[in-house]
């Protein structure tokens, strides 16, 4: 399904509905009630946002008063400024429901022992879930950014610095179609990492301060494959970037190798 950010499903912009199915292909099933948290989520950014805009808060705590919003049901005060009621939100869900199960992005999976309706995300609602929200292109602009991408992706297997070769990438979604209105480029690339002499999280450690940047621990341990993504994206909403097991999970979203590498077998990085 064609999704961009003014998409109206149910009443609700394409975004938030695709952040639900984001979030509900996370487990097998859910209740209404995530779609409930979801629009909570966009309420409690919208209100903020009205508080700043006001002058009622300081631009400055946006981020500690935005990851407030779990207890934003418990909350009649933020910052010594009053929230306004907030909405019942029951009816905007049921609208949102009903339009995913005509569109067919979620199916019915039955009831649960308390009696609540469980939901199950289709497969075209995977798809859907994963779509960036970018302005559409055409082909030939898309075939362009591929090219480039393919053309990062051998740099990166030529730098010798990085901790990881790319082995394969495989384009998929709207891109094999034979459609001219393209949203955006979905990649999908496997990752093969480089034999190291010692610590693999040392030798992550050491890559990871060449950068410059003050990580945490755990930032340091993925910093090598994220600083691999990072390259391939080149900083462009436009690429929607996956692993290949995810369309090794799910045969059904397709996808054709554009790019193969075999590593060398005595590559070494210290």
């Amino acid at each position: 399904m064609k999704i961009h950010r003014e998409t109206r499903i149910g009443g609700q912009r394409g975004k938030l509905v695709r952040d639900v199915l984001a979030d509900a292909a996370n487990s097998d099933s859910f209740y209404a009630d995530l779609i409930d948290e979801h629009l909570l989520r966009a309420w409690w950014r919208k209100t903020i946002d009205e508080l700043i805009e006001t002058g009622k808060i300081n631009r400055q705590n946006r981020g500690h008063a935005l990851r407030a919003w779990a207890t934003a049901r418990k909350r009649d005060k933020i910052f010594g400024s009053r929230l306004p009621k907030i909405p019942d939100f029951a009816p905007q869900t049921r609208s949102l429901i009903e339009a995913l199960l005509a569109h067919k992005l979620i199916q019915e999976g039955g009831h649960d022992a308390d009696g609540r309706i469980v939901y199950r995300v289709t497969d075209n609602g995977h798809a859907t879930g994963m779509k960036s929200l970018v302005p559409r292109m055409t082909r030939p602009a898309a075939e362009a950014l591929l090219r480039e991408a393919l053309e990062r992706v051998a740099k990166i297997n030529r730098d010798g610095e990085l901790l990881h070769y790319i082995t394969e990438v495989r384009v998929f979604g709207s891109y094999l179609t034979d459609s001219d209105d393209l949203g955006d480029l979905d990649i999908a690339i496997k990752l093969e990492r480089k034999r190291v002499k010692g610590d693999w999280v040392k030798a992550a450690g050491i890559l990871a301060d060449k950068s410059g940047k003050t990580l945490s621990f755990f930032q340091k341990l993925v910093f090598p494959e994220t600083e691999v993504h990072r390259r391939i994206k080149n900083r462009l909403n436009r690429i929607s970037l996956h692993e290949t097991s995810e369309l090794d999970q799910n045969p059904e979203m397709g996808g054709k190798i554009v790019y193969s590498f075999t590593p060398p077998v005595d590559q070494r990085v210290f």
